[in-house]
């Protein structure tokens, strides 16, 4: 990290929020605006079997992936994931977890959705937000997932109800009035009166939703016949005790009552007035660009991808007033009137990680044609408040400080090492020098003027709204189209373009 005056932002306004030890941990993952993107992609109602087998997919890969998560449930858009209580995933902070999940899980929906919709084309990137609830002890854990498969059952039967009159040829206002105040055995009596169809005959994955834990299963193949865990989707019943009772490696058994499960979550609010900043990171990117076969230093296809991503970012959140990225993150500013999810940090850190993930995923063929993604990639985000514009815009100061430091070491270093040096030599080589030395290294042994690489590499890159003027049939008129630049952010920039931070 570069040793600048600008780093006091980090130190002072980043926070580092961490959950409570010795707690169960649920990361509840949700899709976000997805009635409108399940009637884009004409999903059946009142379930729709692929959707939901999709989802699955999603959370069978994050068990895979995270082996502290130890229980996972689903319905609908809605999975909840339960870390062990003592986990020290991301040193339990909050930010961190939340957004690595939710982009993993953004990122596996993509990247399987053409295998469970062959013939679906994904019309518009999905994603989701997340928070985070803390349970203190197994009684509270077992009473949480019993709340979420009540929530299933009551939901799933009016739904049934609800979409069974609709296509029996009611209006939904008329399927609504007429399911007002029914109780559970009042729709169980329509159901079988009206459509003679027995609710409880329904594929067990609408009814019960679904639950994903590591089954323990003796090894035929190991002479001491020990056994091993193998991954498991089921849909049963996890309110009663008999499931419990069965795994019991899962979770111990406790009594259950779950009517007072909201008071444990966590529910963070920004502080009002102040510019919020949602700092997006790739998470082991140097492993997944050595994958990828991205050029060193810099691969400017794979910095393109990240701008249109950011570019496609303030289309889809009219508050970000301006972003600012290199290398594999991206820092996007918020105005400080936002009230974006009324300003709780675990819903905006979510669905920004989440719809970014999303974005690069599904334009990752624009740019890379002839490249496979793999692995998915996934996203971690972090959030700080600036009060003032002074200490934002040293932020994003500190930013550019650190893409120009990153840079010119980089560039030294693989020039190094594409002329022959190991790796090790070319740190040896590189250890203790100071930015002219780098300057002079590159030009005296490669005859290479740094200031004459690209711009995008150096400064990295600023994405913002300008004003521009058109024409309509001879009428002219004004738009706001999102800009990409590589240029200085200094005071300068700021006075040629006011309205970006301005009131």
């Amino acid at each position: 990290m570069a040793n600048s005056e600008y780093e006091y932002v980090k130190r002072e306004f980043e926070f580092d929020r961490r959950l409570p030890p010795s707690n169960w941990i649920v990361v509840r993952i949700d899709g976000c605006h997805f009635h409108r993107f399940s009637k884009l992609h004409a999903f059946e109602k009142p379930n729709d079997e692929n959707a939901l087998r999709l989802m699955d997919t999603c959370a069978t890969a994050m068990l895979k992936k995270f082996p502290d998560i130890v229980f996972a449930y689903g319905v609908s858009d809605e999975y909840s994931f339960v870390f062990r209580e003592e986990t020290e995933f991301y040193h339990r902070r909050e930010s961190k977890i939340l957004s690595v999940c939710v982009s993993y899980f953004t990122s596996v929906y993509v990247m399987k959705w053409k295998k469970i919709f062959s013939n679906k084309e994904l019309k518009e990137p999905p994603y989701f937000d997340a928070r985070a609830v803390c349970y203190p002890n197994l009684k509270t854990i077992r009473d949480y997932l019993a709340w979420r498969q009540v929530d299933c059952h009551i939901n799933n039967q009016y739904n049934t109800c609800f979409w069974m009159l609709v296509k029996s040829g009611k209006s939904e206002q008329e399927a609504q009035l007429s399911l007002k105040g029914t109780s559970s055995k009042d729709k169980n009596e329509l159901l079988a009166q009206q459509f003679q169809m027995n609710y409880d005959e329904q594929l067990a994955i609408f009814r019960k939703g679904s639950s994903v834990y590591r089954e323990k299963v003796i090894d035929c193949e190991d002479p001491i016949k020990r056994t091993r865990p193998i991954l498991t989707v089921a849909h049963v019943d996890i309110i009663g005790s008999e499931f419990w009772q069965n795994h019991q490696h899962i979770l111990r058994e406790g009594k259950c009552r779950h009517e007072f499960m909201k008071q444990f979550d966590i529910n963070h609010i920004l502080p009002p007035c102040n510019w919020v900043v949602v700092r997006i990171n790739a998470c082991q990117f140097n492993q997944f660009t050595t994958i990828c076969s991205f050029d060193k230093p810099n691969d400017a296809v794979a910095l393109s991808l990240m701008n249109e991503c950011a570019s496609l970012m303030m289309e889809q959140y009219p508050d970000i007033a301006f972003g600012y990225g290199f290398g594999s993150e991206y820092s996007f500013v918020f105005h400080e009137k936002t009230e974006l999810y009324r300003r709780q940090e675990s819903l905006i850190l979510s669905s920004c990680s989440s719809y970014f993930t999303s974005l690069y995923m599904k334009k990752w063929k624009t740019f890379f044609p002839h490249k496979e993604l793999m692995p998915p990639p996934r996203f971690e985000a972090e959030a700080l408040c600036c009060p003032k514009l002074k200490i934002l815009c040293e932020y994003l100061s500190w930013r550019q400080a650190e893409c120009h430091t990153g840079n010119q070491y980089n560039t030294c270093f693989w020039m190094l090492v594409k002329s022959g040096r190991s790796e090790k030599e070319a740190h040896e080589t590189l250890k203790g020098t100071l930015s002219k030395d780098k300057n002079e290294l590159l030009f005296q042994q490669f005859q290479m003027n740094y200031n004459n690489e690209p711009a995008m590499f150096r400064k990295g890159s600023c994405v913002f709204r300008q004003k521009v003027h058109g024409s309509d049939n001879g009428v002219t008129i004004e738009r706001w189209d999102v800009k990409v630049e590589h240029v200085d952010i200094g005071a300068g920039f700021w006075r040629k373009h006011p309205w970006i931070l301005g009131e």
